[in-house]
C-alpha cells in the first residue's frame, strides 16, 4: 500500500465517522414530541410529550368555549368539551407525530410535533 493509499483510507474512515457521529447527534435533538394546543388561531400552549411525564389536564379558553385536554404517559385527548357534538372527545388518545384533534365550534387544535417522523407508506 502506497502513502496516497493510505491517506486516502484515512480520508474514507474520517469521513464515515464524522457521518455517524453528525446522524446521531441530528436524531436525538428531534426525539422530543410537542403538543401543540392553539386556540383562537394562537399557540395557547406547547408542552414537550414525555412518556414519564405526570398526568396533567389543562383547560383550554377559546373565544367560543372551552375544553379540558388531558395528558398522560406520552397521549393527549380531550376529556370534555362545551361544543355540542364531542367530536373531539369521539377522537380519542394520540400519540404519535403528525396527528392532530380539531375542535371545530371552540375553534380549539391540538397537534403532536416533532420527534422522529415514521413513514405510513411510500409510493413510487
Amino acid at each position: 500500500m502506497k502513502t496516497g493509499d493510505k491517506i486516502i483510507l484515512i480520508i474514507v474512515i474520517l469521513s464515515l465517522l464524522v457521518g455517524i457521529i453528525v446522524k446521531e447527534i441530528g436524531i436525538s435533538n428531534t426525539s422530543t414530541k410537542f403538543v401543540v394546543i392553539m386556540a383562537d388561531g394562537k399557540v395557547y400552549e406547547k408542552i414537550p410529550l414525555i412518556p414519564n411525564l405526570k398526568p396533567s389536564t389543562i383547560m383550554v379558553k377559546s373565544k367560543e368555549g372551552y375544553l379540558y385536554v388531558e395528558i398522560d404517559n406520552g397521549k393527549v385527548h380531550v376529556l370534555d368539551s362545551t361544543c355540542p357534538d364531542k367530536l373531539c372527545i369521539k377522537q380519542g388518545w394520540i400519540s404519535n407525530v403528525g396527528e392532530t384533534i380539531v375542535c371545530l365550534p371552540n375553534r380549539i387544535t391540538i397537534s403532536i410535533v416533532g420527534g422522529n417522523e415514521s413513514v405510513d407508506s411510500i409510493s413510487y
